[in-house]
């Protein structure tokens, strides 16, 4: 099974969706022109499937952390990669609206995938730099990431909010978190 094949037909029928919901496993393996069970065997279950979806679509976000000169990068004091990061997740969950719901309002705990563990012990790691306490760079990281939940993101958007306010919004609170 070509995994890379698996993950762009599933994001891209996500992106199609009218509804998280609305995709199932069988339509993401008739789509990829493999078997149900295979997924199943591959990935264990949606949650699996959606998790290794976002794996490869942090891959670029790990490697602009990690590359000199990027408005993240290492070179970069802490509080403003703390910013950085969380703008580009952000617009990372404004672009991807249902691939996000998807996964994030599935009722299995978001907090113990893969990705929201990596993201968060970055984060974690970065508040840390910045002088906060490590016994509140923990819970500060989980306050900031739930402040980017997509049902969240959804609500302040339905109500008239802009993208460049939820981005202004986010810089500020972040800083103020900081402080």
């Amino acid at each position: 099974m070509p995994r890379e094949l698996v993950l762009h037909a599933a994001e891209a029928l996500f992106a199609d969706a009218s509804t998280p919901t609305a995709v199932s496993m069988d339509d993401i393996a008739a789509a990829a022109g493999v078997g149900k069970g295979t997924l199943f065997r591959a990935f264990g279950s949606r949650d699996g499937l959606l998790d290794a979806v976002f794996a490869a679509r942090l891959n670029p976000l790990r490697a602009e952390i990690a590359r000199v000169g990027s408005p993240i990068g290492p070179q970069i004091p802490p509080a403003d990669r703390v910013v950085g990061l969380l703008e580009l997740l952000l617009v990372f969950k404004l672009d991807n609206p249902r691939l996000i719901a998807a996964r994030e309002l599935s009722g299995s705990s978001l907090l113990r995938a893969p990705h929201y563990r990596w993201v968060h012990e970055f984060l974690r790691a970065l508040i840390e730099e910045t002088g906060t306490p490590s016994t509140s760079a923990d819970y500060a990281a989980h306050l900031l990431l739930n402040g980017l939940r997509a049902d969240l993101i959804s609500e302040l958007l339905a109500s008239g909010t802009t993208r460049e306010q939820l981005l202004r919004e986010l810089t500020r609170t972040s800083l103020r978190l900081l402080e």
